[in-house]
């Protein structure tokens, strides 16, 4: 399984508890395809930076979770029909905490002073 985030917009003109329950929805198709929510954020309601099927607030929610490929496929597939979903976008997500660097091709950020014998005289 890899790890996702899919940003949606939900139309704000809907009622706050039919957003709610687009936003179930959303969660019930990535666990019912044995995905995993591993955290969800919602920001609300926000003005969009252009209009969008003549709407100018959306409600914005993110969903990170590990899932299938097939999974993702599903979910989008379910939101492409949604009329109530503006939009969506689905990114493959690579913690840096899980990211391992190779330790003998670091570079020292450190500076490298040369020192000198006779550092006070001018030249």
């Amino acid at each position: 399984m890899r790890q996702y985030e899919t940003m949606v917009i939900i139309d704000a003109m809907i009622s706050d508890d039919a957003i709610k329950a687009e936003v179930e929805t959303i969660a019930a198709n990535i666990t019912n395809g044995n995905g995993e929510i591993l955290r969800r954020d919602d920001w609300g309601k926000r003005k969009l930076a252009y209009t969008i099927n003549k709407r100018q607030h959306g409600y914005y929610v993110i969903f990170y979770y590990k899932a299938e490929a097939s999974v993702v496929a599903n979910m989008e597939a379910a939101l492409k029909l949604n009329e109530n979903v503006l939009r969506w976008m689905t990114l493959a997500d690579y913690p840096m905490s899980e990211i391992v660097y190779d330790q003998t091709q670091a570079q020292s950020t450190e500076e490298i002073i040369p020192v000198d014998a006779e550092e006070g005289e001018a030249e």
